[in-house]
Order: C-alpha cells, then sequence, then structure tokens
C-alpha cells in the first residue's frame, strides 16, 4: 500500500471531526467520538496480489465507555488454542485482517465470564503477547514492563504511557515477558485506544490449572490509576500537554 503523507492524514481527520462536530459526546462522559481510518484496495482486478488504486476514507462515530464497570479490574484468560498473530506476520500492522483471528478466542472469552482473552507468542507458548485489542504493561519494583515482540501492534497508548511512566521516576524496560512472571507482577493492565487502561484482577491459565492473582484487594493499583488519570487529563485538556499528544480542533 503506498504511504499517504503525513499533512493529508492530518488534514483528513482535522475535517472529518470538524464536520462531526454535533456527535462529539460531553466533556466526562465517559464517552469519546472514534476515529478510524482505512486504507483499502479498490484496483480492478482478480488475483492475489497488491491493488493498482487505493481509497483512503475515514469515519468517525460516538462510542460509549469501552468497559461499562468503568476504571475497575477484571479478570483475563490466557489461550494456547489460537495464535493472534505470527512472528514476523502481520500483527506489527493495523491491518483489518488480523481481528480474524481473535474473534472466537474473544468470544469463548467472555462466554466463560472473562473481559479478554491474552495470546503468548506463536513460536514457543512461554511469553506474553496481547490481547485481541490491547497492549499489555505489568508493574514492579517502581518498573513499567511491557512486552517486546515481533507480533504486537505499537500502541500509541502503550508508548504515551511508557512516556508517562517515565515522567513519574519509573523505570520502562520493553523485553520478553515470560508467563511464569505474571505472579511478581505488583500491577498490570490492558492499554490501548478505547478503554486507555484496563487494570487487570487476575489472569488464568485454565491449560494448566493456574491463576495469577494481580490485585489482591480487587482493586486497581496505585500507578495504573496514575497513569490513567494523568493521560486522560491531558487528553481532556485539564493538564499540561508537555509532550505535544493534543490537537485543538478549531
Amino acid at each position: 500500500m503506498p504511504e499517504l503523507s503525513t499533512e493529508r492524514f492530518r488534514e483528513a481527520v482535522l475535517k472529518v471531526v470538524k464536520l462531526n462536530e454535533r456527535f462529539i459526546p460531553p466533556y466526562e462522559s465517559g464517552a469519546s467520538l472514534y476515529i478510524r481510518p482505512l486504507l483499502v484496495g479498490t484496483g480492478a482486478q482478480v488475483g492475489v496480489k497488491p491493488s493498482n488504486e487505493y481509497l483512503f476514507l475515514i469515519f468517525v462515530t460516538p462510542v460509549g465507555p469501552y468497559f461499562k464497570g468503568g476504571f475497575a479490574t477484571t479478570p483475563y484468560v490466557i489461550t494456547r488454542k489460537y495464535d493472534r498473530a505470527a512472528p514476523l506476520g502481520t500483527g506489527t500492522f493495523k491491518v483489518g485482517g488480523n481481528y480474524a483471528a481473535s474473534l472466537r478466542a474473544s468470544k469463548e472469552a467472555h462466554d466463560a465470564g472473562y473481559s479478554a482473552e491474552f495470546y503468548l507468542d506463536a513460536k514457543e507458548k512461554k511469553y506474553m503477547d496481547e490481547c485481541g485489542a490491547a497492549n499489555f504493561f505489568g508493574i514492579k519494583d517502581n518498573t513499567y514492563i511491557t512486552p517486546l515482540s515481533t507480533s504486537i501492534l505499537p500502541s500509541i497508548t502503550n508508548k504515551s504511557l511508557m512516556q508517562l511512566a517515565e515522567d513519574m521516576g519509573l523505570k520502562v524496560e520493553r523485553r520478553p515477558i515470560p508467563e511464569e512472571e505474571l505472579s511478581t507482577f505488583e500491577e498490570a493492565g490492558a492499554c490501548g485506544t478505547a478503554a486507555v487502561i484496563s487494570p487487570i484482577q487476575r489472569i488464568d491459565d485454565p491449560e494448566n490449572n493456574r491463576s495469577y492473582v494481580i490485585s489482591k484487594d480487587g482493586k486497581p493499583g496505585e500507578i495504573s490509576s496514575k497513569l490513567y488519570h494523568k493521560l486522560r487529563a491531558i487528553q481532556y485538556g485539564d493538564e499540561p500537554d508537555v509532550h505535544g499528544w493534543v490537537t485543538v480542533v478549531e
């Protein structure tokens, strides 16, 4: 796919937000205007090969809070039956087809009472990868730790949280996280655009009859709470944006 210039992308985002201003949910309602850019091949051809024409568009829609219970801990489950993405595959890109691989696992997790499923690395099934729709992070010893993998989508939210963690005086590590290390984390969360941070209460591994309880009292951890409220405050304009993340739509 050809790369769209940053200038054209920015112009399109600003225009679609302005045109749909009336659909922006009220301040601190917990809802937001979700922005979804899309680049799709439209060339008149048959065959497994790159298209010779592409259409770029952006659609927006108001959405409610990602988790109806708000900023609260929830349980997750590890799955080995399915892989989210292969190493060196398309997992590091925002490709629509990547979601298909997570649909069955996600439904099974929800049916079993979990917020979402966690995948292990597809090659060795030893290391934490990510959810179907969010990155993972753990906190211990004043350190923010998030997986380093060739199949994980680089999350802007995760990158922002890493910067805020450094601002707060935490060390930041991106490295493989073996499943067994879950038992040592003082806090953990799933992070992404929609929820920002979803604090983790526990992560079950039913295939090995193990359960890693992260939040002993069932409440979000202190550091996760600070990170969540700090990033939200920057997004809402309640705190200074020292890193230049916010764009004001006139």
